[in-house]
């Protein structure tokens, strides 16, 4: 094994449906609540809908959602407390992750543009602007140049993985020396009546007269909703956050990532992938030493099942005796942000020994492995979680966050 530096979580930002900042999140954590509603311009669809920041002038020509991650950033920076005048700018870097970027905006603004054949060559409807606007990875970017840093700034596209897959990436360049700082994380907003079209024609949404609507690992589950979100997590090595005094907010202790190669939209059966990427994630942690498991849980009958088979070949006995949450039926299904705004979720609740609850689940299914479904809020003093992220295209990830040890 190639020793690795530690890498630190030094800072964390949100923008989800439960509100702005981490505050309003940790307060829907702690009473069990959620933030998914029926929403009237969805058709009374339930769905769970972000706040949209404020017009800032380096970000005001950002699609919305690439202002929530610029928003999550900036909350990030601010909490890691980053003082300029230390930092190497040329090994400070940014990456941000989402499935689908602007087009939910791109969506709209076609719809805007007029009858078919106008589209965007109306003259009225394209603008310079839309260049910056448009572009994947803008709100990383924008972030970037707002604060000098110098180092790889880009965007990752993978589905619903893509902030995992951002966050696994940022702690392979720390871990190896190749970088400092990096600001990782993702934004989503999906809530497009077009998009949720395409979701619900894939058979993957809950019914819109199903209550609870999603209800990840319990019998009754028929599906996910949709939600709006950002998040972003600020990773440093361990070495030079000391060196600037600063306290971890947790440990990224390890990550993994797979390809099932089953099926572009099913997960294979037995959650192999979920069972590699575990694996790889535990390489430095003891498994009894995880509390809980972030578990992808979308609600869908195939997901969660072949989910909780994955784990049980990974973790054996050990899965019986170790929470099992998910954040969906909160939060919504923040597609590839969902990594990101789960993952300071997860730092917010380690921090105070707790395990969220898997709100709406309240009839475990018999027929998946046996597992300790959270189905209300508990306490668990182990020093670390398990977060599971999966996606279309059989893509799955997996992260150890541990909690520091206080002196």
């Amino acid at each position: 094994m190639i020793a690795a530096n530690e890498v630190w979580v030094t800072g964390v930002g949100v923008v989800s449906a439960a509100g702005p900042g981490t505050d309003a999140l940790r307060l829907l954590l702690a009473r069990s609540g959620t933030a998914v509603e029926r929403q009237p311009c969805l058709g009374g669809r339930s769905a769970a809908l972000a706040p949209t920041p404020p017009p800032t002038g380096w970000a005001r020509r950002l699609d919305r959602s690439a202002r929530l991650f610029a928003a999550a950033c900036e909350s990030a920076w601010e909490d890691a407390g980053m003082p300029a005048t230390i930092l190497d700018l040329d090994r400070c870097g940014v990456i941000e992750g989402s499935s689908l970027g602007p087009m939910a905006g791109l969506l709209a603004e076609h719809r805007a543009a007029g009858p078919a054949g106008a589209g965007m060559n109306a003259t009225r409807s394209v603008r310079a602007s839309h260049l910056i606007r448009f572009m994947s990875g803008a709100g990383g970017a924008a972030f970037a140049q707002r604060h000098g840093l110098a180092g790889p700034v880009f965007a990752m596209s993978a589905g619903s993985v893509s902030a995992a897959f951002a966050m696994a990436e940022a702690w392979v360049k720390l871990a190896f020396g190749l970088l400092d700082v990096v600001v990782a994380g993702g934004g989503e907003t999906p809530l497009d009546p077009e998009v949720i079209a395409c979701f619900d024609a894939a058979g993957v949404l809950a019914p819109p007269d199903a209550v609870p609507p999603c209800r990840p690992f319990d019998r009754d589950r028929c599906g996910t909703v949709l939600g709006e979100g950002a998040g972003a997590i600020v990773l440093e090595r361990a070495e030079h956050a000391r060196r600037r005094g600063a306290i971890p907010r947790a440990i990224l202790a390890g990550v993994g990532a797979s390809c099932e190669s089953h099926s572009a939209v099913a997960p294979d059966p037995r959650g192999i992938g979920v069972t590699r990427a575990v694996r790889a994630a535990l390489e430095r942690t003891d498994p009894a030493e995880i509390g809980w498991i972030k578990a992808h849980g979308t609600g869908t009958p195939a997901n969660d099942a072949a989910e909780c088979r994955g784990l049980a070949a990974a973790l054996g006995p050990a899965l019986k005796d170790t929470w099992l949450t998910s954040l969906k039926p909160a939060l919504g299904h923040c597609l590839g942000a969902s990594a990101a705004v789960e993952a300071v979720a997860a730092v917010l609740a380690l921090d105070e020994g707790l395990v969220p609850a898997t709100v709406g689940t309240s009839r475990i299914d018999p027929d998946l492995p046996r597992c300790a479904v959270a189905t209300s809020i508990r306490q668990d003093h182990r020093p670390a979680a398990l977060l599971l992220a999966e996606s279309f295209g059989g893509r799955c990830a997996a992260a150890v966050l541990r909690r520091p040890e206080r002196g």
